[in-house]
């Protein structure tokens, strides 16, 4: 959260926009209050989606899904959210309006960046100092992107 609350406002300071903002059609406080049921807790937990960022632009709405390593795993986080904004009765106030989504990372990998081109996502790199550090602390592993491999030919 710290990567996508520091790139908003160096990017959309003057701009409406909220931050981790749940997305879909389940009721709103379902599985949320210490007094629910187990079941609606885990229906809340199992189902509820959750945008790092909705940025309200004049022209467009940007869904923003942040990770410090490029993952592919936010490509089709933003499929899926792009396609709820629609099912969100409390977010779907500007019908006419394109939505746009962004996959906003510290570090690149080459290959989730050319899917998310396929996919129309556009990218957004904002590599802070600190996540340097931070990603040091994960260890080796989890600090890069793999390394781009090339692809046999198929026969």
């Amino acid at each position: 959260m710290r990567l996508v609350t520091e790139w908003l406002q160096l990017n959309y300071r003057d701009m409406a926009y909220q931050v981790r903002v749940r997305l879909g059609s389940l009721p709103w406080n379902l599985g949320t209050s210490e007094t629910d049921t187990p079941e609606a807790r885990l229906v809340h937990n199992a189902f509820a989606r959750w945008a790092d960022a909705l940025v309200f632009l004049p022209e467009r709405t940007l869904i923003v899904e942040a990770k410090l390593v490029a993952h592919p795993t936010a490509i089709a986080q933003l499929m899926l959210y792009k396609r709820l904004i629609p099912a969100s009765p409390y977010l779907n106030l500007r019908p006419d309006l394109p939505v746009e989504t962004v996959l906003l990372y510290a570090k690149e990998d080459i290959i989730v960046s050319q899917l998310a081109r396929e996919q129309g996502i556009t990218l957004a790199q904002y590599d802070p100092p600190w996540v340097d550090e931070y990603l040091a602390t994960l260890g080796r592993r989890k600090a890069s992107a793999p390394v781009a491999q090339e692809l046999a030919p198929v026969s």
